[in-house]
């Protein structure tokens, strides 16, 4: 076997040497890799769009202002009217606060013979950043990617 130097460890999961991409439970050639990159995973917004309609209905329920009133009437609880104005305004609020703290994350992705792969996904972008160097020095130092 031979003697591999490390370009890059987090010390828990990934490694990167001169040959191989070491994630959890696999371990990734070099050789096989034909690109890599980083890739942006957007989040989720819906739920955050759902609680704020919620909301909105609810507001506009208190107000009488729902076409199919008489529908939600009969499944819904009753409420005060202020209390319905309140609960709204919160539900409106705590979907607009779900959707800006929901961020995006970042992932390794690479290109093999199998497909693309996003092997390694974080909400850092600077240690997305530090894997994807360390398989560019590897690639730099003279290691073959076909």
């Amino acid at each position: 076997m031979k003697d591999t130097k490390f370009l890059y460890t987090d010390g828990k999961d990934v490694v990167v040497t001169q040959s191989a991409l070491q994630t959890k439970d696999i371990e990734y050639r070099l050789k096989g890799i034909t690109d890599f990159g980083m890739s942006i995973i957007k989040p989720k917004r819906l739920p955050g769009l759902l609680i704020i309609i919620a909301g909105i209905s609810l507001i506009l329920n208190a107000f009488n202002i729902f076409i199919i009133n008489q529908a939600l009437q009969s499944v819904s609880i009753e409420l005060t009217q202020a209390a319905k104005v309140l609960l709204g305004g919160f539900l409106v609020l705590a979907g607009l606060g779900y959707m800006f703290i929901v961020k995006g994350r970042y992932a390794v992705r690479i290109e093999t013979a199998e497909g693309d792969k996003d092997v390694v996904i974080s909400k850092s972008k600077e240690y997305i950043d530090q894997i994807l160097n360390a398989i560019r020095r590897a690639k730099l130092a003279g290691i073959n990617f076909l």
